[in-house]
């Protein structure tokens, strides 16, 4: 029989007592005499048990590992929670921030849209206007102020929009003046109207629409969770953009002009640059930057651009093949090259002056086999000359060896020639002093007229034309510069 040491250690009373079954006895004894411990006790009644004679528990260096890793995992865990509690309150900060911005944004851009109310009724009042470059000011300060604070969703949806909340200031600052003009001279028209109340509209429905957005933006916590609807809010941006371009370019509304479509487009491109219809490439430009206008590439990446409205072909960039050292043609050949083209372009109607002004005019290159003769077409109208502001006429250029068309920019402040030969050449207002009688196109009419203005360029701002018709100030077209 084999005994543990604490059972012959808690036997020990009844050894003593010699009231062990002889059986029991014996174990013990047995068990004493290979077990000095027991032995010991046994003889002292003291329990000396030494940790020697136990068993050790066996530890893995392993398991030393797989604790001491544990440990440090848990210790990053806690750090990560305490770096993620920071970082989240930074960012509840800055969105706190940037929230609270915008709703200061949105008490200023509502109370501007009310003040440009005051702007637009100002065209028909008799006491100058003045004060519309503030509220303009005031207007483009509160967009940037709302573009600059949008949370991410509502900067995802401006980004997808047409315009992307960009109002063409320029523009309607140039809408708000012709109207005042016309006002003024009593030259008050259907068309002014229907204008003048359109951009009335526009604003007041644009800030009633806008109000909910001033009321959420102000309802405590519940408005740092309120996302702004910019889609709905750009529609009106595109109403206005449409309505100052139609206005200003053509004195037309939005719905009174029709962009041509792109296969009308491809056509007057292949029969102008004598290029193959089915290698035109065309892609819209953004209406931020240029509306109704279409970037064109052929199969080479040459091309330019063209107005949806007028389709007029506004610049163009052409292969005329690798520099070379040929014979440079005759300077009267050339002139007889650039005068094809530019009928092309414009059709054989348009009466064209062509100034020669030598090589590379505009127009460099390090390669000194790079030569091109460069050329000006200004318009003549019975012989009045066509006057548009800083020098900016039509040029093209012809490359000076082979004579194919290097380059050709149109005139921008003209939207196109169509109509020149309509012009009312009726001058019922005599010419005084210095002045000479010459063709604009006008910002007030959205048409050709003859003018009378004095002959240094630095005098064609307003009041420096003056109608040979009426004898009423006239405003040449500007496009934006």
């Amino acid at each position: 029989m084999n005994l543990e040491h604490e059972i012959v250690q808690d036997l020990y009373p009844l050894y003593v007592e010699n009231d062990l079954s002889p059986s029991v006895k014996t174990a013990v004894d047995e068990h004493l005499k290979d077990c000095e411990a027991c032995q010991k006790f046994y003889e002292t009644g003291e329990k000396t048990i030494q940790l020697t004679d136990m068993e050790k528990p066996f530890v893995s260096k392993s398991l030393d590992e797989k604790i001491i890793l544990k440990m440090k995992l848990n210790r990053l865990r806690l750090l990560s929670v305490v770096l993620a509690g920071i970082l989240f309150s930074i960012i509840l900060t800055d969105y706190i921030n940037e929230r609270e911005q915008l709703f200061m944004a949105t008490d200023g851009y509502y109370d501007v849209l009310e003040q440009m109310d005051i702007v637009i009724e100002a065209v028909k009042n008799k006491e100058q206007m003045g004060f519309e470059s503030y509220e303009m000011g005031r207007f483009i300060e509160y967009n940037n102020a709302l573009k600059e604070n949008m949370n991410v969703i509502e900067d995802y949806s401006r980004n997808s929009t047409e315009f992307k909340l960009i109002l063409n200031t320029q523009k309607l600052n140039e809408m708000l003046k012709v109207m005042k003009i016309r006002y003024n001279q009593g030259r008050w028209s259907e068309t002014d109207e229907a204008a003048f109340q359109a951009l009335k509209k526009d604003i007041q429905s644009h800030r009633q629409d806008f109000r909910e957005a001033y009321e959420k933006t102000h309802h405590g916590y519940s408005s740092y969770l309120y996302t702004l609807d910019v889609k709905e809010i750009d529609k009106f941006y595109e109403n206005v953009n449409s309505l100052s371009y139609s206005y200003t370019r053509f004195h037309k509304l939005p719905d009174q002009i029709k962009p041509l479509k792109e296969s009308e487009l491809k056509n007057r491109i292949a029969d102008a640059l004598d290029i193959n219809k089915g290698e035109i490439e065309l892609v819209k430009e953004s209406p931020i930057n240029n509306l109704y206008v279409y970037h064109f590439e052929n199969k080479n990446g040459f091309g330019g651009e063209i107005d949806a409205i007028t389709g007029q072909i506004t610049h163009y960039n052409g292969d005329t093949g690798p520099l070379s050292d040929g014979p440079i043609m005759k300077e009267g050949k050339a002139e007889e090259k650039a005068r094809y083209y530019l009928e092309k372009i414009y059709g054989k109607d348009i009466k064209l002056e062509i100034i020669s002004l030598g090589f590379n005019y505009h127009s460099f290159s390090d390669d000194s086999r790079y030569k091109v003769y460069s050329f000006k077409a200004i318009p003549k109208v019975e012989g009045y000359t066509f006057f548009t502001p800083l020098e900016t006429e039509t040029f093209l250029h012809v490359n000076a060896r082979n004579g194919k068309l290097e380059s050709f920019y149109h005139n921008r402040h003209i939207p196109s020639f169509d109509k020149l030969d309509q012009v009312d050449l009726t001058a019922s207002f005599n010419n005084n002093g210095d002045k000479q009688a010459v063709v604009i196109y006008s910002a007030l009419s959205g048409n050709f007229e003859l003018v009378y203005m004095k002959p240094d360029l630095e005098h064609f701002e307003e009041g420096k034309f003056i109608s040979a018709k009426t004898g009423l100030e006239e405003k040449v077209y500007l496009d934006d510069l």
